[in-house]
């Protein structure tokens, strides 16, 4: 007489290794690209997720780097106060709209960046480009922009 573990376990095997890869084939035209797409909405959400995070991540440390300058700058003696922007020039000669831009570090120019308008930004951000290219000052005018 068979045992009728010996029949449950025989048809668990042609189960997988019939049945199942046989199913697979016939299904495989239509599953492959309904797979594909899945996958690839997977990849966009998680590239998503991962520009979030780093822009985020990028918003705090430019915002840690003000605070620890603020700071060094109150320990040193010096003047915390942040620079205040000029007050726009004609641009058309090629003045700048921060007075004094070139004798300024990064850090200054971050603070003043907030206030400008597009077309300021855009001077600024040709002057960088073409003279010092501080990434400090590229990034926070990129990110005013978003």
């Amino acid at each position: 007489m068979a045992d009728p573990g010996d029949d449950e376990l025989a048809e668990r095997l042609l189960d997988v290794f019939v049945y199942a890869p046989l199913g697979l084939a016939l299904e495989a035209k239509e599953m492959i690209p309904k797979l594909a797409e899945r996958g690839r909405g997977q990849v966009a959400l998680t590239r998503l997720a991962g520009t979030v995070a780093a822009q985020r991540g990028q918003a705090e440390a430019s915002k840690l780097i003000d605070e620890i300058s603020d700071a060094l700058a109150t320990f040193l003696g010096g003047d915390s106060a942040p620079a205040t922007p000029a007050e726009p020039k004609n641009t058309g000669g090629g003045d700048l709209p921060i007075l004094g831009y070139a004798e300024l570090t990064a850090v200054e120019i971050v603070r003043l960046i907030a206030e400008l308008d597009d077309e300021e930004l855009d001077i600024i951000e040709a002057f960088e480009r073409a003279h010092r290219n501080r990434s400090t000052v590229l990034n926070r005018i990129r990110q005013r922009r978003n």
